[in-house]
């Protein structure tokens, strides 16, 4: 089994935890970048890629990769965060929605006399069109998805429930989104997909 990550940290945290697990002889942990794997064509049957999509340069790149070291029929796990989570549509300061008004802002500031204008950056997100756009172009077809997670819920950053509260509200929507109720079961805030490579 082959573990990558760009992060040494990373690297030396699985190598532990393998170790701590008895397994550390059935993986082979190293650094590498997705976006240029070290292996053959149609290397693997599986490719997990669990918290990655968020942090890369070049989503269709990554993918093209994960395609070509997959054999044909092959399988891959991955992730995305949902840009249009639920918690997110719900406070003006991290909606999509204000995302215009949001850059605005943040270009008046650097123009103005503040030297560190509020970062209101954050990871790579897509909205589930997008990603499995992306997808489909690279040779991967999505036969299996989720939306997982809710909450927290906060109010220009600020929390609204304690976190007891928040959990059951987490649960009761998460219930709605196994079932299907529209809105809620594309709104979680990760987006898991199963594909497998096109023969």
């Amino acid at each position: 089994m082959e573990a990558l990550d760009s992060a040494p940290s990373m690297i030396k945290a699985t190598r532990k935890h393998a170790k701590q697990t008895g397994v550390d002889e059935r993986i082979h942990a190293t650094i590498g970048d997705i976006h240029d794997l070290a292996f053959q064509d149609q290397s693997f049957g599986l490719v997990v890629a669990l918290g990655v999509t968020p942090w890369l340069y070049n989503l269709n790149k990554a993918l093209s990769e994960v395609t070509r070291v997959l054999t044909n029929g092959g399988y891959v796990v991955l992730n995305a965060d949902n840009r249009y989570r639920l918690n997110h549509l719900l406070d003006p300061l991290l909606s999509p929605v204000f995302e215009s008004t949001r850059k605005w802002v943040i270009h008046e500031l650097q123009s103005s006399a503040f030297n560190e204008p509020p970062n209101f950056g954050c990871p790579h997100m897509y909205s589930i069109k997008k990603f499995d756009a992306n997808l489909h172009e690279a040779n991967l077809i999505n036969i299996k998805n989720t939306n997982l997670g809710f909450g927290p819920f906060t109010f220009l950053r600020h929390k609204i429930f304690p976190s007891q509260v928040e959990v059951k509200i987490h649960q009761r929507l998460q219930e709605y989104a196994d079932r299907g109720v529209p809105i809620l079961r594309s709104t979680g805030a990760q987006y898991i997909v199963l594909a497998r490579k096109k023969l």
